[in-house]
C-alpha cells in the first residue's frame, strides 16, 4: 500500500495471522470519517476501503486508563476494575489478550505515545516487550528519536531521551513548570521545539509527530522476530491529544502561526470555571485538532510500511480504532472524561482482515472496544480462551447486537486529577456536574444515560436527533425497564467500588499533563 517494493512474504509455519492494533489517541468517529472524506487523509482512505467499518462503535469509558484495560481485557470497566472509582491500575489477576497470544506462540510488542500505558498502570503485562512515551513528549517536539525512552523486555538497555537524562536539574523543573501552561499558553514550548528542529535538521520539513520513535522501534523489532513466528503489535499514536500545534497544513507562515498559536487550550482553567470557552474558541480548537489528522495518516503510512518492508503486511490482521472521543464544545464540554456525549463515547473502528477479506462491508450493529480481543481470539481459534463481554466482531456486520453497548464517565480522580489546593476552585453546582458516575446504554437507535450519582434517566433517539439535543419521556415498554434495570445494577458496582489509590509518580505524570 505504501508503494515500497515489499520483502519476500514470510513463510507460514502455521496459519496464524499476524496481529496489529493501532489507537489512534482521543480520535472522535465522525471526526475520522470527515477527513477522510474530505481528502486529508489519503492513505486512511486506502485502508477504509480494504477494512469491515464499524459505523456505530462505543468505548467502555471516555478516558485512557479504562477504555486502554477493556481493550486489552474484552471487559467493562466496573468488571476489570481499572477505573477512577476504584484502583486505576489493571490487576494482573485478570486475563490479558496479549498473555493468551503468547501462549499460542506470538511475541507481543506494545508501542505507546501515550506514556499512561505503561507497567505503572498494569497496561503492558503480557508483552515480550513494551516502549512507552515520556510525559514531555506531546509537548516538546523538538528532536526526532529513533529510540523510545523507556523500554521493558527485550533485555535491551532503557536508553532514554536526552531529555530525560537531565531529570531533577533545573531545565527538568523548567519544563515541567511549561508543561502546565502550555495549554494556556501553546507558543512558548512548539517555537522551542520548531527552533531546534530547525537548527538540527536544517532543510527539513517541521514535524510535529508526538514519539516519532515508534516505526522505527517496530521495523528493529520485527527483524528481530523469527519470520515463521506471529506477531502481536499494539501502537498508539498521540497526534488527536491535547496540547495542539499549529500544523504546517494551516499555520502556513509566521503570522499565521502567530495567529494560530494564541489559541487558548486551557482545559484546568475551564474543568474550574475560570474559563468559559467562547463557540469561536471552541470551533478554533477543533480546526487545531484537526489540522494533525494529515500528521496522523502519515503515521498510518508508515506503520504499513514497516509492517510491507517486513514481509508481514499480506498476513496481518489490523484492528484501527480509538480509545475515546474528544469534546470541542458539544453540551460545554472540553476534551474529554467526565461526561457520555457521542463526541466523546463513539469511536472508530475499522477491521482489515488479511488479502482484505471483507473489504467495504459497512456494520449494522452496534460495536465496542471490548469486542477487539474476542474478535482476535476467535480469529486465532481459541474464542473461549478468556472470559470476555465482548463479541466476535463479525457476528455484528449482518446483525443488530443482541444486547445493548455501554459507555461510562467516572467523575473528577480527586487524589490524581484534583488535588485538596484546587478543590476550592470547584464548588456547588459545578461540583455537582462534574463528579458524578454516568453510565449510558445504547441498543438499535435509541440511547439511554443513567446518572448513577444523583438518579434520572435521559433518553434520546440517536436517528432524529443525533446531537442529543433533546431528551425523550422515557418509554414503558419491557424492554426499557429491562435496559433502565441493567444501566442502574452497572451504576451500583460503580459506586461500591473502594477508593482510588494511585502511586505519588502516576499522580505526578497525570498532573503534568494538564489534568489539574
Amino acid at each position: 500500500m505504501s508503494g515500497s517494493p515489499p520483502a519476500a512474504a514470510r513463510p507460514r509455519a502455521d496459519a496464524l495471522p499476524d496481529i496489529v492494533v493501532v489507537v489512534m489517541d482521543c480520535l472522535r468517529a465522525d471526526d475520522l470519517a470527515g477527513a477522510v472524506d474530505a481528502g486529508w487523509m489519503p492513505f486512511a482512505a486506502s485502508l477504509r476501503a480494504r477494512s469491515t467499518v464499524f459505523p456505530r462503535a462505543v468505548t467502555p469509558c471516555s478516558w485512557t486508563v479504562p477504555s486502554h484495560a477493556s481493550l486489552f481485557t474484552g471487559l467493562y470497566p466496573w468488571e476489570h476494575g481499572a477505573h477512577a472509582k476504584s484502583n486505576l491500575k489493571l490487576s494482573p489477576d485478570v486475563p490479558r489478550l496479549p498473555e493468551q497470544l503468547r501462549r499460542l506462540g506470538y511475541t507481543a510488542l506494545s508501542l505507546s505515545a501515550n506514556h499512561l500505558v505503561s507497567p505503572d498502570l498494569g497496561l503492558v503485562n503480557g508483552f515480550d516487550r513494551a516502549a512507552w512515551a515520556g510525559w514531555w513528549e506531546p509537548y516538546y517536539r523538538g528532536s526526532r528519536p529513533v529510540r523510545p525512552p523507556h523500554l521493558a523486555g527485550g533485555g535491551e538497555s532503557g536508553t532514554e531521551h536526552r531529555l530525560a537524562q537531565v531529570r531533577g536539574g533545573a531545565l527538568w523543573r523548567l519544563l515541567k513548570r511549561s508543561s502546565r501552561s502550555v495549554y494556556r499558553y501553546p507558543f512558548a514550548l512548539d517555537a522551542g521545539g520548531r527552533i531546534v528542529q530547525h537548527l538540527r535538521y536544517p532543510g527539513t520539513p517541521t514535524d510535529l509527530s508526538v514519539s516519532p520513535w515508534i516505526e522505527p522501534t517496530l521495523g528493529r523489532w520485527l527483524t528481530e522476530v523469527p519470520r515463521d513466528q506471529p506477531v502481536f503489535a499494539f501502537v498508539n499514536l498521540l497526534e488527536g491529544h491535547e496540547p495542539y500545534y499549529p500544523a504546517p497544513e494551516i499555520a502556513t507562515g509566521l503570522w499565521s502561526w502567530l495567529n494560530w498559536s494564541g489559541t487558548r487550550q486551557d482545559g484546568v482553567g475551564w474543568l474550574a470555571g475560570r474559563w468559559v470557552p467562547t463557540a469561536s474558541e471552541f470551533a478554533r480548537l477543533h480546526d487545531l485538532c484537526r489540522g494533525m489528522y494529515r500528521a496522523l495518516d502519515r503515521r498510518l503510512a508508515g506503520i504499513v510500511r514497516v509492517l510491507e518492508d517486513a514481509g508481514r503486511w499480506q498476513d496481518t490482521v489490523l484492528v484501527l480504532t480509538s480509545d475515546h472521543g474528544q469534546a470541542f464544545g458539544e453540551h460545554g464540554s472540553l476534551f474529554h472524561m467526565l461526561q457520555v456525549h457521542d463526541p466523546l463515547t463513539r469511536v472508530p473502528l475499522w477491521l482489515r482482515l488479511p488479502a482484505d477479506e471483507g473489504a467495504g462491508r459497512v456494520a449494522k450493529g452496534w460495536a465496542s472496544l471490548i469486542d477487539i480481543a474476542p474478535t482476535i481470539l476467535t480469529r486465532v481459534g481459541t474464542p473461549d480462551a478468556i472470559p470476555t463481554s465482548g463479541l466476535p466482531l463479525e457476528r455484528l456486520v449482518e446483525a443488530e447486537r443482541p444486547s445493548p453497548v455501554f459507555s461510562m464517565a467516572d467523575g473528577l480522580v480527586w487524589s490524581t486529577i484534583i488535588p485538596d489546593h484546587e478543590r476550592e476552585r470547584l464548588a456547588g453546582r459545578r461540583l455537582v456536574e462534574l463528579d458524578r458516575v454516568l453510565v449510558a446504554g445504547y441498543q438499535r437507535d435509541r440511547k439511554v444515560v443513567y446518572d448513577a450519582t444523583h438518579g434520572g434517566f435521559r433518553w434520546f433517539d440517536l436517528a432524529q436527533d443525533p446531537a442529543e439535543d433533546h431528551a425523550l419521556p422515557s418509554p414503558t415498554n419491557d424492554g426499557a425497564s429491562e435496559l433502565t434495570g441493567e444501566l442502574e445494577r452497572v451504576g451500583r458496582r460503580l459506586l461500591e467500588s473502594r477508593t482510588p489509590q494511585t502511586p505519588a509518580d502516576v499522580e505526578d505524570r497525570l498532573r503534568s499533563w494538564g489534568y489539574i
